[in-house]
């Protein structure tokens, strides 16, 4: 059978879950984009930043320089205050001790300088979003140095100030204290500037413990190299050198300390957080590649094993589930009973375990394919015989199932991967057992997970006894592959209304438009099977997985969909699936 025509197509709404009952700590079920076990095709993984591995130290990695570039804006919008309240008192003589006197007109120029430059600076570093790491090391450089030399310069010029010089002293030996106060006063301020930007540099930069030494040891050097050459060339000074020198000692060891304290607190925490990265980015013998996205229970993330460098999707639980016996116990039950599943159109379950920190996660095999969602949201309604191509292989995987005794309870386009290659050709893949419900469940008590009251799925997607929240059979999981059918030849849901309660009271009690007037191309027999999938009455619809496959094997379009037809629609849409192999190209994320 040919393609079907081009026609009016409506995308997929979002989906929604609607609990009834008292508030439990359930998994949502989400859309594709939540979706728990879905693996996306590498080429449609949004780019996001990517995570170096661990870095050693002396080097930044991107979060570092980023967190680098904001804080030392941080420090130039921060010290920018003070140096505009400098360069105002020196010119307008608002306070003695910053009036032209003391300063003079070097010390009004330099702090008005520096006050441009540090505005200057934060704009530019606002502007220049991705600087290398040396760029930064250069303005980290120029904005320090440029407030250390001011701090010189006023250092010098306080403590060789006319200010200190007490008139009438050799006359009035009483006013020797009056002068020791002065010295006292000058070395307070101008060592507390120095105290100030050594801890401003320690809690702001990040830098190694050695280097954050280094720079410690520069600035209380230079400190006290001012001071030697004030107290040499000012008589003042000179004569109270020892409550100066006591003044600067203590007050840049206490700076020092509490810099390089600062500095190897910051380190130790850098240090931490890459070797946690580090931690999560290895679980067993698998190295996470890149996340492939989350659902309400876990994350699924793109793979490879260390050792057969095999590509593979590992699935872990939400940290925050960590200490939850039920959802703990939830994930547990989703990986037995996908394990239990052998069908090759189920999604193979390779390995589980448990990190080191406890956290659960199991290994899958990687869909290299696309949703059927995915599929009619790029390219429309599918033909008939392609759909019916895929029902019979999704109906293989829920004969297993069933079979087994377990009810998907949430089957949807989302959760059905084709792949371009495999054994037949467009090879369905059913996966997500996240809502899986055994049929025995209701004997064992203890064993219930799901609590009454509680209605958990996807409303467009459910069957009427589903949405009720009633028990369930295998006829329930058909009547949800009916509604996908629906979907693919239609690219409409049967039942979507405008919000999730109207679309189970649709569900319910609500036919859907017959398939003849949402598409006219689709052949009556098929037409047929999915009006009879989609019966209200239990007694009317297919009771077996077996059956509704027969049902499409009559069907006379049901042997169309040739490997011819189906290598050359992946042949006219190269960018709608990826190899999934070539996982040294992709970076740790």
């Amino acid at each position: 059978m040919p393609a079907t025509p081009s026609m009016p197509y409506v995308p997929p709404r979002t989906k929604h879950v609607l609990r009834t009952g008292p508030p439990v700590d359930a998994p949502d079920t989400t859309d594709y984009e939540l979706s728990a076990s879905v693996a996306l095709p590498v080429h449609m993984i949004p780019p996001a930043a990517t995570t170096e591995a661990y870095v050693p130290e002396g080097r930044l990695d991107s979060e570092t320089k980023q967190l680098f570039q904001q804080r030392l804006m941080l420090c130039c919008l921060v010290a920018s205050v003070p140096f505009f309240f400098f360069f105002t008192s020196a010119a307008t003589g608002f306070i003695e001790l910053f009036a032209r006197p003391v300063v003079g007109w070097t010390g009004i120029v330099l702090s008005g300088v520096v006050f441009a430059a540090l505005i200057g600076t934060a704009s530019a570093l606002r502007m220049c979003r991705d600087l290398p790491k040396n760029g930064l090391r250069v303005f980290e450089i120029a904005i320090f140095g440029a407030m250390g030399l001011f701090f010189a310069y006023w250092q010098f010029a306080l403590l060789t100030s006319d200010l200190l010089n007490v008139a009438g002293l050799r006359d009035d030996p009483n006013l020797f204290r009056q002068e020791q106060y002065s010295v006292l006063a000058a070395a307070l301020i101008v060592h507390f500037n120095w105290f100030a930007l050594i801890v401003f540099h320690g809690v702001l930069v990040p830098n190694t413990l050695s280097r954050g030494i280094g720079v410690v040891l520069a600035m209380a050097i230079a400190a006290l190299a001012i001071d030697g050459i004030s107290a040499m060339l000012h008589e003042p000074t000179w004569r109270h050198k020892i409550m100066l020198f006591a003044v600067s000692f203590t007050m840049l060891v206490a700076g020092g300390g509490l810099s390089v304290f600062g500095t190897a607190k910051t380190a130790a925490l850098r240090e931490e957080v890459q070797t946690a990265k580090q931690a999560v980015r290895e679980l067993g013998q698998y190295r996470l590649r890149r996340k492939l996205g989350q659902g309400g229970m876990g994350e699924v993330y793109l793979a490879e094993h260390q050792l057969l460098k095999r590509p593979c999707a590992i699935k872990r639980i939400h940290p925050k589930y960590l200490d939850n016996a039920e959802q703990l116990k939830r994930f547990e039950r989703e990986v037995q009973a996908t394990a239990q599943l052998r069908h090759p159109n189920t999604v193979e379950i390779y390995d589980y375990g448990r990190a080191d920190d406890g956290t659960f996660y199991y290994v899958m095999e990687y869909l290299p394919g696309m949703s059927l969602e995915e599929i009619v949201s790029a390219h429309g309604p599918m033909s008939a015989d392609r759909v019916v191509h895929i029902i019979r292989q999704v109906c293989g995987a829920l004969r297993e199932a069933h079979r087994l005794g377990l009810v998907h309870r949430d089957i949807k386009p989302s959760n059905v991967v084709i792949l371009p290659d495999g054994s037949p050709h467009d090879q369905a893949k059913v996966v997500d057992f996240g809502l899986v419900q055994s049929l025995s469940e209701d004997a064992d008590p203890n064993a219930k997970i799901t609590r009454d009251g509680l209605i958990v799925g996807t409303p467009e997607y459910m069957s009427p006894e589903q949405a009720q929240g009633l028990p369930l059979d295998e006829c329930s999981d058909l009547f949800s592959l009916g509604s996908v059918a629906y979907f693919l030849l239609t690219g409409k849901e049967a039942f979507h209304r405008d919000n999730a309660v109207r679309t189970l009271l649709a569900v319910v009690n609500e036919e859907p438009t017959p398939i003849a007037v949402a598409n006219p191309y689709v052949p009556s027999d098929l037409a047929h099977v999915i009006a009879k999938c989609l019966a209200k009455p239990l007694a009317s619809r297919y009771t077996k997985a077996a059956d509704l496959e027969a049902a499409l094997n009559a069907c006379g379009c049901a042997n169309a969909w040739t490997m011819s037809r189906s290598t050359e629609w992946w042949d006219r849409n190269p960018s709608t699936h990826g190899t999934g192999t070539d996982l040294n190209s992709l970076p740790l994320a």
